[in-house]
């Protein structure tokens, strides 16, 4: 008769030396690479071609084109500012768009809330559009 011995399945190996120190290097890679990311997100997003399409006593439409040359979509938020002659802050707005991996892509803002009256183009003087956090 033959006897069989079997695998201890409830046995616990321990996981081999070499792994873990090969997980924690993947992590400290990965925590640094992050890092150089966030520090300059410039070089991948850009932001060109502002210009006002309409403006009327109620809103303004802003178009301008972002770029993006990171090869992942990202959503980024955009503030976007109107400035009148003397420097006083018209409105300003706060949206969300979606920029495709290796594009550049025209986006069409509509601004309504003004802190005060504009008569016509000539009272804005300066428009600015910049990445939001």
């Amino acid at each position: 008769m033959r006897s069989v011995n079997r695998i201890d399945i409830k046995k616990r190996w321990p996981i081999p030396t070499a792994v873990k120190l090969f997980l924690l290097i993947a992590v400290i890679l990965g925590i640094a690479t992050r890092n150089c990311w966030m520090k300059d997100p410039g070089k991948n997003l850009q932001i060109s071609d502002i210009e006002i399409i309409e403006v009327t006593k109620i809103s303004a439409d802003i178009a301008f084109v972002a770029a993006n040359r990171a090869k992942v979509n990202l959503k980024k938020s955009v503030i976007i500012r109107l400035f009148s002659e003397n420097g006083k802050e018209i409105a300003s707005k706060i949206s969300y768009i979606e920029i495709p991996a290796k594009s550049r892509k025209r986006y069409l803002k509509v601004l309504q809330k003004f802190n005060f009256p504009i008569n016509s183009r000539e009272d804005i003087a300066e428009i600015t559009v910049e990445w939001y956090k």
